[in-house]
């Protein structure tokens, strides 16, 4: 005898049956990058550290969103688990437990002093300065140790929102130095450019290096996969050529 079944019976089971053959495809995976970290990570999303995190993930076919907020947001979020990764962000010891770096880091960043030409620093070292000057820094950006020292010595740091903002703060003898994130890529004169105020400021001497990487929240449900998945394709494109020509793209004068 032949079994009948609905027609609206028979297009569900049809449905089903694909949906085992032909699996949806996942969602891209949820990123947040900083805004104001050129050339690596650009308002316009577009940056060398944004292409290397893109090309890495790509490299073992997951596909990635990159959300383009400020940085202390970014941070914010990567720390309270509400976003599975954020960059560009360097070690600090509040990150124990709750942040995962990536096995390399992104870029190597130095930090420099920079002082107003007509009312230049009266030190020339940062293991010099101390009470009451007045340094510049970016929100919620991590610093190398030996700059943080520099708060033990009576130090005050003045958060602006962006390098540019604090440059312009220097050159309107509002403050005694900036402490600017500069890198090999562009040097440190960029800023200044950026920020229009290179005949007002320059460099007066450097801080020391920090790695700067991708982070990995320990809270977020994806996080820890996302960190094996990086890692895999970091070392994918670093041996294909595929970091060094983004090196060399993101180098170009025209950049």
């Amino acid at each position: 005898m032949v079994a009948w079944i609905s027609l609206p019976r028979f297009v569900a089971v049809c449905c089903v049956s694909l949906a085992v053959c032909f699996p949806v495809a996942a969602a891209p995976l949820d990123i947040m990058v900083e805004d104001a970290a050129e050339p690596f990570s650009k308002a316009d999303g577009t940056g060398y550290a944004n292409d290397v995190v893109r090309a890495a993930f790509a490299a073992v076919g997951v596909e990635v969103k990159l959300n383009v907020v400020p940085y202390s947001r970014c941070k914010a979020l990567v720390l309270e688990g509400a976003t599975s990764a954020c960059f560009n962000m360097a070690w600090d010891p509040a990150f124990e437990g709750k942040v995962k770096f990536a096995d390399e880091p992104l870029y190597r960043a130095l930090g420099v002093y920079f002082q107003n030409k007509a009312q230049p620093l009266k030190v020339h070292s940062e293991s010099e300065l101390a009470a009451p000057l007045k340094v510049g820094i970016v929100k919620d950006y991590e610093y190398a140790d030996t700059a943080m020292q520099t708060l033990k010595r009576g130090v005050a740091f003045i958060p602006s929102r962006t390098e540019q903002i604090s440059l312009r703060r220097l050159a309107a003898g509002q403050l005694d130095a900036a402490l600017v994130i500069s890198n090999d890529l562009q040097g440190s004169q960029y800023w200044a450019e950026s920020a229009g105020v290179a005949r007002q400021v320059n460099v007066a001497f450097p801080s020391t290096h920090t790695l700067v990487f991708i982070g990995f929240s320990l809270r977020h449900p994806q996080g820890m996969w996302a960190l094996e998945q990086f890692n895999q394709g970091y070392k994918l494109i670093r041996n294909n050529g595929t970091v060094q020509q983004l090196r060399a793209k993101w180098s170009s004068p025209a950049k």
